[in-house]
């Protein structure tokens, strides 16, 4: 959708200094009416008495006058003007609104807390949040994997945040579009490896990256390295597409034993979806095929997320034409759990 600039009135006593660009999380919800829709897209909003201070880049939600629709589009103030008569206005502008809603008289700009639960705040791709902030709750966040026996989605930590797993896995964000990994057990028996994501695109809808895997395979002299491409696409407000493909630089022998682990030795391509529940759980589904097995298989996950830990259960298969319980050539199940700082 097109950004949409909107321009907003409020009552405040606050001053110019305390205007920063830094996003704060507050522990409350400013009510601030839309009290007139001017042709070139503003809005007044009547009368509001801040209790603390309005910031540069701060999200803010959108809310409905109807109780039943509640939070309906989402954007952050993007400059603020004093008219020196204890009045401010504020330009908002709109990151996403569902779109069967337009603003309306009497709806309600509000503060938000997404450091932690917000029953308000329904889980939908439009109300994801891109924007680094290390305060945001792990819920919120474009999700940096689908988990280790599932594969790497196109997104990339932001800077400084760690994201390690039960079993020894570790992520780093160098930058906000390059991240790094390894998985220390293996580092820890000589067998060195890494993995390296670096986001090459990002729009609206649509994001790109591509990455490195690199692992020394103990007790060998063989080593792997495979080139992977990642592309994430928003299909609908509560769906996103996830496709991985995998390419195999070199290899080892019998690697296709080891096709359940993505990007080791062998090549792959895979594509499904992502839905977001209301509460922000994901369920992830789809079909995968590997290409030296010449086999079709797949995924079905359910992922639950609190502010920073993820726990995920997924029953997988390497060969759905297999009725076998293997990781190698037939189904199995896989338990997941990791924590985001």
């Amino acid at each position: 959708m097109a950004v949409t600039l909107l321009y907003l009135t409020a009552c405040s006593h606050a001053e110019k200094k305390e205007i920063i660009t830094d996003p704060p999380l507050n522990n409350f919800s400013e009510n601030m009416q839309v009290g007139e829709i001017t042709t070139n897209t503003n809005l007044k909003i009547k009368g509001v008495n801040l209790r603390q201070k309005l910031f540069v880049n701060e999200k803010l939600a959108l809310v409905s006058k109807e109780k039943d629709i509640g939070i309906y589009g989402v954007g952050v103030v993007k400059k603020i003007i004093f008219s020196g008569d204890g009045r401010f206005d504020f330009e908002f502008e709109i990151l996403a609104l569902q779109p069967k809603y337009t603003v309306r008289l009497g709806d309600r700009v509000v503060r938000l807390n997404l450091s932690t639960t917000n029953e308000e705040y329904m889980g939908r791709t439009y109300s994801l949040v891109h924007l680094p902030d290390r305060n945001v709750s792990s819920r919120y966040k474009p999700l940096f994997t689908q988990g280790y026996s599932i594969g790497e989605t196109a997104e990339t930590l932001w800077k400084n945040e760690f994201l390690f797993t039960y079993y020894g896995q570790i992520y780093y964000g160098l930058y906000d579009f390059l991240s790094v990994g390894t998985l220390l057990p293996l580092n820890a028996v000589g067998s060195a490896n890494g993995v390296v994501k670096a986001r090459l695109y990002r729009s609206g809808a649509n994001v790109l990256s591509t990455g490195l895997s690199y692992t020394k395979i103990p007790n060998s002299q063989a080593s792997t390295l495979n080139i992977n491409f990642m592309w994430d696409s928003i299909s609908n407000e509560s769906s996103i597409t996830h496709s991985f493909i995998s390419l195999a630089v070199f290899s080892f022998d019998k690697a296709e034993d080891a096709s359940a682990i993505k990007s080791l030795g062998t090549s792959s391509l895979q594509t499904g979806y992502e839905f977001i529940l209301d509460n922000w759980s994901r369920l992830l589904v789809g079909p995968n095929f590997n290409f030296e097995k010449k086999s079709v298989g797949g995924y079905l996950s359910y992922l639950k997320i609190w502010d920073k830990t993820h726990l995920q259960f997924s029953l997988n298969s390497t060969n759905i034409r297999s009725l076998k319980l293997s990781p190698t050539d037939g189904y199995y199940a896989f338990f997941d759990a990791y924590w985001r700082y």
